[in-house]
């Protein structure tokens, strides 16, 4: 008769240590163990730590029984198919006990793990022959797959419901009601996709600052093969907790993204993406508050959507400019919501001076922007056929102001234009200055910019193409709605593909000649741009050939003189022999360049990403921290070319 135990493995964790963590076994219980499973092997792995919690079953006459049992843990290498280590653990409960936790090591020194292996845990009950449970963890390495923070990208965040797939900006407060945190990711691994996916951890803060919630989830797929994934985690209202949390998406412990929402408004239909999704530095209800504060008065404000390369390019841009005129920018003060807004609150009649300020605060923004952007074309480094076309462009512009002045017949002149290159060459900035000069000619009202490509018009379900597209083109109104990539609207071997919908609805706006104030730039790589022109009618009838602009990729020498530009701009200086490093590294990269080479945004990441760092690394090493070390880079801080590898050249006869 087989003999019944009450022994009950409950749960099992699992922590990676370092070297620097342990010295004695004694340490183990004070690790934090979690529920991940899957670990970043670093340089100074030492090892992985179990533990396991056991339970004491209650007997039939309603009291736990005393438990005397020996498990034995064996850790097996599942890419290899073979047992790795065994341990033995005596498990021991009085009576009086119901549940216990016992401690397992496998100390580098002892094991050999491999990263990119898959292992598994499994406890047995070796005398009675008896399963207790297993568990599978992963290892990773950052020699191969790089810093985990970088695995994945997430392009969208939101919150539904259980019953609705739609994603919110915000909900209306519920008891007791079930939500969901929901980000949109995608894997990133530059040389090598690892076989499984690395998990994702799921932090939710609640409004209260005390309860932080994690959830371990493997990303699913949106379709069978595809290469979007989503992963989710629930959470739940009361009244005690409700109003602003923050939603975090972590690797390996490592922050990817984050956003902050409300449950105290109404439903709000959308995502945040862009810099809404840029992790915080460190959780603070009162950050959370702020941030959200922020991106939905940008919303409001109808804040062009820039990524952080734009915004360091336009300051780059408008510093260079400023300096070169003896222009001094005066920063304007807190932007107001405007008068017009749906949101916006009744005004007191009791308050006149609000129009001033507003009025002052208009001013001060219209002067940055024209100081910075307007007839600037000569201060742009390259862009030749750009400036020459946009020089003409400018001056018929002008010119039919002048005759309006005059009360003179003008004829109307074709606003939408084309813009053909590669990413990094300065669409986005010359698509400002046509803004700013275009608001000034009165052609159009406001000059702004809206940006958006094919993800953020086809929506998060199908069918809203059309509904997403007219939202831009409202938010576009009285400025510019830039398209970038918008090649990717069209897709000729694909009749069932949404983006033709988008195409369909710009095409039925550009034909309305009741709204005039905007203007349409389609931007992307010229080939597919072309294509894309030549198969659509309607756009070739509304963009002429005048108004299609080459924006060609940046020279070598134009490299350098965007890096020095920059550097100098940081309040950075370069050394000789640096100034010379740099060229070698830019002029490789030059040669080698391929179809997606970033140009100025391939510049700017080097200089923040490589240069700076590796500056900060030999400074704080040889503990200087003069005003000459701190500016001047040296020859050292400049990564050296990467030369890769030439194909060899195919043999031709016998």
């Amino acid at each position: 008769m087989k003999r019944r135990y009450s022994l009950q493995l409950a749960e099992m964790r699992f922590y990676a240590y370092n070297s620097d963590e342990i010295s004695d076994l004694c340490f183990i219980p004070r690790f934090a163990f979690g529920k991940r499973h899957d670990f970043l092997v670093r340089p100074d792995f030492a090892g992985i730590a179990t533990r396991l919690m056991f339970h004491n079953n209650i007997s039939d006459d309603g009291c736990p029984r005393g438990v005397r049992r020996q498990v034995t843990v064996t850790l097996v290498d599942m890419t290899m198919r073979c047992e790795v280590a065994e341990r033995q653990v005596r498990v021991s409960m009085d009576k009086s006990q119901v549940m216990k936790s016992v401690y397992v090591d496998f100390p580098m020194e002892e094991v050999r793990f491999d990263p990119g292996h898959t292992y598994k845990i499994v406890a047995r009950d070796k005398a009675a022959n008896e399963f207790l449970g297993e568990e599978t963890i992963h290892l990773y390495s950052m020699e191969t797959f790089g810093h985990p923070a970088f695995w994945y990208a997430a392009s969208e965040g939101g919150v539904r419901t259980e019953w609705d797939e739609r994603l919110y900006k915000s909900v209306s407060y519920m008891d007791n009601e079930d939500y969901r945190v929901q980000f949109c990711i995608t894997p990133v691994f530059i040389d090598v996709r690892p076989l499984i996916l690395p998990e994702l951890e799921l932090h939710i803060h609640y409004p209260d600052g005390e309860k932080v919630t994690a959830w371990f989830a493997e990303p699913k797929a949106l379709m069978l093969g595809g290469a979007h994934y989503t992963v989710d985690a629930p959470f739940y209202t009361n009244e005690d907790r409700h109003g602003v949390y923050y939603a975090e998406l972590l690797c390996m412990g490592e922050s990817v993204a984050g956003f902050a929402f409300t449950t105290d408004g109404s439903c709000v239909e959308g995502t945040f993406d862009g810099d809404a999704l840029e992790p915080m530095a460190g959780y603070t209800l009162e950050g959370a508050e702020k941030r959200l504060a922020a991106f939905l008065s940008e919303e409001k404000e109808d804040d062009d959507e820039r990524d952080d390369f734009d915004k360091l390019l336009d300051e780059f841009i408008a510093s260079e400019i400023c300096a070169s005129k003896g222009i001094h920018i005066k920063e304007p003060q807190a932007e107001t919501a405007p008068p017009d807004s749906e949101d916006a609150e009744e005004e007191d009649a009791e308050e006149p001076c609000e129009d001033e300020e507003e009025d002052d605060e208009e001013e001060a923004s219209e002067e940055k922007e024209d100081a910075s952007l307007l007839l600037s074309l000569d201060h742009l480094t390259g862009l030749r056929s750009v400036k020459e076309k946009l020089s003409v462009y400018e001056r018929v512009v002008r010119f039919n102001k002048m005759r309006a002045d005059k009360n003179l017949p003008v004829s109307a002149m074709p606003l939408h234009a084309m813009f053909l290159g590669s990413p990094g060459t300065g669409k986005t900035t010359v698509a400002k200055m046509m803004g700013v000069m275009l608001r000034r000619a009165g052609m159009l009202s406001r000059g702004h910019v809206v940006v958006r490509e094919r993800a953020t018009l086809l929506g998060q379900n199908y069918s809203s193409e059309s509904e997403n597209t007219l939202a831009a083109i409202e938010k576009a109104r009285g400025g510019i709605l830039l398209i970038d990539e918008a090649y990717q609207l069209y897709q000729p071997n694909d009749q069932r593909d949404p983006g033709k919908f988008v195409i369909e609805t710009l095409l039925t706006a550009l034909a309305d000649e009741r709204n005039r104030d905007w203007m349409l730039i389609l931007a992307g790589y010229p080939k597919e741009m072309e294509r894309m022109f030549d198969m659509n009618p309607g756009l070739k009838s509304r963009i002429p050939e005048s108004n299609i602009y080459i924006f060609d990729d940046f020279t070598e020498a134009e490299l350098v003189d965007i890096a020095e530009k920059y550097i100098t701009r940081k309040q950075y200086t370069l050394s000789e022999d640096a100034r010379v490093a740099l060229a070698e590294r830019l002029k490789a990269d030059y040669c080698q360049r391929e179809r997606n080479f970033g140009n100025a945004r391939h510049v700017i990441n080097l200089i923040e990403t490589e240069v700076l760092p590796a500056m900060a690394v030999r400074v704080t090493t040889e503990g200087a921290d003069d005003e000459f070390s701190l500016t001047e880079i040296k020859a050292t801080d400049i990564p050296k070319p990467v030369l890769k590898p030439v194909a060899a050249r195919p043999r031709i006869g016998f």
